[in-house]
């Protein structure tokens, strides 16, 4: 190998670990998450319906949400914590009712992470949320929230 191709694959090497780093430290401080809820009616009064279960997809944890489902308005308003081991964020957001008559309306709209615990103490970010009511399971619900978490 002659110094040329040394140099050249050295180069290489402190460009990919400089990369890395960059990517590393990016990430200790913001992460794009993707994750899914499938939930399951534990109380209800009125229009505002507890529901907790499972979250898989970049942060995998245990769910708790607080649905206010207004048939009448077309809204939903949801107020919602995620849980981890040694971590939570909590959260809210508001969506537009699509579908209201049928057995399984849908909604969507814009989500605010507004903190947490953990290594996430600090988290702030502002997403999308999604879900599907299904009246014919007690309102079990599959929720599905995408967006930029910064912590």
């Amino acid at each position: 190998m002659t110094n040329r191709q040394k140099h050249s694959t050295i180069g290489a090497g402190a460009v990919i670990a400089l990369a890395l780093l960059a990517a590393s430290s990016a990430a200790s401080s913001q992460l794009y998450v993707r994750d899914e809820g499938r939930l399951h009616e534990t109380s209800y009064s009125g229009s505002e319906f507890h529901e907790e279960g499972q979250a898989t997809g970049t942060l995998p944890g245990k769910l708790y949400a607080s649905f206010n489902y207004t048939g009448a308005s077309l809204t939903v308003t949801a107020q919602f914590t995620l849980m981890g081991n040694g971590w939570s964020l909590t959260g809210h957001g508001t969506g537009t009712l699509h579908n209201a008559n049928s057995a399984s309306p849908s909604f969507s709209g814009p989500a605010t992470i507004t903190g947490g615990t953990g290594r996430y103490a600090h988290a702030h970010a502002h997403g999308e949320l999604y879900g599907v009511f299904y009246r014919r399971d007690h309102y079990a619900l599959t929720v599905q929230t995408l967006g930029e978490l910064h912590y």
